[in-house]
């Protein structure tokens, strides 16, 4: 079944209202909860390939992994909720 026109525009509207939040939580991230999010998250790598990046031990990545994940969905008013790939946890 097709979109409408309006509903085309409201899913817009909703994205971009959702990326100005998502980059407003990231950027409220200190230095190192954001790269360990942005190397996990956004160029794929595991927890060991972010430890070894970032020169910290596997425990921190997790615990900055953690922290990032729970104030990112704070931030996008969704407390609790998980995706896919906070579920994996890559080893």
């Amino acid at each position: 079944m097709r979109k409408g026109h309006a509903e085309r525009v409201a899913e817009q509207v909703t994205a971009e209202a959702m990326g100005k939040l998502l980059d407003s939580a990231l950027a409220d991230l200190t230095d190192g909860d954001r790269d360990a999010l942005t190397l996990f998250a956004g160029e794929g790598l595991s927890y060991e390939e972010v430890a070894s990046a970032l020169g910290i031990p596997l425990g921190t990545v997790r615990s900055r992994l953690n922290r990032a994940r729970r104030k990112v969905r704070e931030a996008l008013g969704r407390p609790g909720t998980t995706t896919s790939k906070e579920i994996s946890t890559h080893g």
